[in-house]
């Protein structure tokens, strides 16, 4: 029983570690990428500059970096 417990453990702690790790780099990139505008109805829609959506007219463009 106390066998299964340690191996447990130590697969619950690499999980965890290793998850750490990936967001750390996700985060990264991120912050270092482009940024545009899009609206969240109209994908297809991209901006270099904020405003609202030329197709739909309702819609804030939002920031997205890539």
């Amino acid at each position: 029983m106390k066998k299964i417990f340690y191996i447990l453990s130590i697969l619950a702690l690499t999980t965890i570690v290793v998850s750490c790790s990936h967001s750390t780099k996700t985060e990264t990139k991120v912050k270092t990428g482009k940024v545009y505008y899009t609206c969240p109805m109209h994908s297809d829609i991209k901006s270099d500059k904020p405003g609202k959506c030329p197709k739909c007219g309702d819609m804030d463009l939002e920031k997205v970096e890539k």
